[in-house]
């Protein structure tokens, strides 16, 4: 049955909660990518001088894999959050939804109290902006992999 009381539809607490936590995986994500961007560019560049280009593919990919890394950290993040504020009592289920929510699969029952709902968006749009700079992040990575093997033809 719908509930069309303000109350429910317009819950401001939800909203806060969703904003800052929002800001602040972003600020997490941002720091993480020019830490792995910064590192790859360092090594590689090293490489690249040392004409040691066999080497620079596996660091991508090992780069890679760190850059990973970063979404489990903010759905950790999440779920942490969730449950230490008590959304979400049980720190595993919460862990759960939270995955399940960042990667927009969707999650079975909503273990949220009512009302909050709108943070369900919140981390989806969280785990999409983040996806979406990670893989810029690659991009730019393999873009530099292709440069290397250029010069190791030449």
């Amino acid at each position: 049955m719908l509930n069309n009381s303000s109350q429910y539809v317009f819950n401001a607490d939800a909203l806060l909660f969703g904003g800052v936590m929002l800001f602040l995986i972003l600020v997490l994500h941002a720091t993480y990518m020019f830490l792995v961007t910064r590192q790859f560019e360092k090594i590689t560049d090293a490489l690249i001088a040392a004409k040691r280009y066999g080497w620079i593919q596996p660091v991508f990919y090992v780069m890679a894999f760190i850059l990973a890394l970063s979404h489990l950290l903010e759905i950790y993040f999440w779920g942490f959050t969730l449950n230490l504020l008590g959304l979400i009592p049980d720190a595993h289920q919460a862990m759960v939804f939270a995955g399940s929510v960042y990667t927009t699969l969707g999650f079975n029952t909503n273990p949220l109290p009512p009302s909050w709902d709108l943070v369900m968006v919140v981390i989806a749009l969280s785990g999409m902006i983040a996806f979406g700079w990670s893989i810029s992040v690659l991009l730019g990575m393999t873009q530099i992999v292709h440069t290397a093997r250029l010069q190791r033809k030449a």
